[in-house]
């Protein structure tokens, strides 16, 4: 019988080794194509809103010009509080609830929903403060009771309903402005304390109101929901 024999070379052949540097170069690759497609589709995932193109107060009324469309990344809950582009033509004419400041998305709560003045209407201003006005909480729309207080600080102070329901039509803040940066000319400017209010009245309401802001101080009460 012949005996086989083996080489030095067949009998020591070392085990096959997996090549992990070529397999760790594939995960990164794969790695690094996934993280690109998820980036360029969360970056291309935006929506059209509208957004101010300059300054415009509470009280004024929206035109096209003071709108403009951009493309934003906002998630649900943002986008249903916005106003999104194909409602332009909805917005224009309305007026603003509350100030709305250059490159601001439009927000739905800044559009009043109340409509302009009716006939036999008139808007009256008086000054107010915060701690006349309800802390400067009060929106356009709202309903408000005012009261005037006459001889205040005297024995003899009274205090009566001048108007026992009007709507606010518009609310004017102090201004703050502020530097942006020590060394440049740019300003921020920043919403300050009410300091007057524009109310919707009929004739008789505003002779009332006049002559009740100058034989005293006025106060101004938010009315309850359910009264508006």
């Amino acid at each position: 019988m012949a005996a086989a024999t083996l080489s030095p070379t067949r009998a020591l052949r070392p085990p096959r080794r997996l090549p992990w540097r070529a397999i760790f170069g594939v995960f990164l690759l794969l790695l690094a194509t996934g993280g690109s497609i998820a980036f360029w589709t969360s970056s291309s995932d935006t929506r059209a809103v509208l957004v101010a193109t300059r300054e415009v107060p509470a009280g004024a009324v929206l035109s096209a010009a003071d709108l403009a469309v951009a493309q934003v990344q906002v998630d649900d809950a943002i986008y249903r509080a916005v106003v999104p582009a194909d409602e332009l033509a909805v917005v224009v004419g309305k007026q603003l609830a509350e100030p709305l400041h250059p490159q601001q998305m439009l927000v739905r709560a800044q559009v009043s929903t109340r409509s302009l003045l009716g006939t036999g209407e008139l808007a009256l201003t008086i000054p107010v403060t915060p701690e006349t006005a309800v802390g400067g909480a009060l929106r356009p729309g709202d309903a408000v009771q005012v009261l005037l207080t006459v001889d205040k600080g005297t024995p003899e102070a009274r205090t009566i309903v001048v108007l026992p329901r009007a709507v606010v039509y518009a609310i004017g803040h102090e201004e703050r402005t502020t530097s942006v940066n020590t060394g440049s000319p740019d300003r921020l400017t920043a919403q300050g304390p009410a300091r007057w209010l524009t109310l919707v009245v009929t004739d008789e309401q505003g002779v009332r109101l006049v002559q009740g802001r100058w034989a005293g101080e006025l106060d101004v009460a938010l009315l309850p929901a359910e009264s508006q």
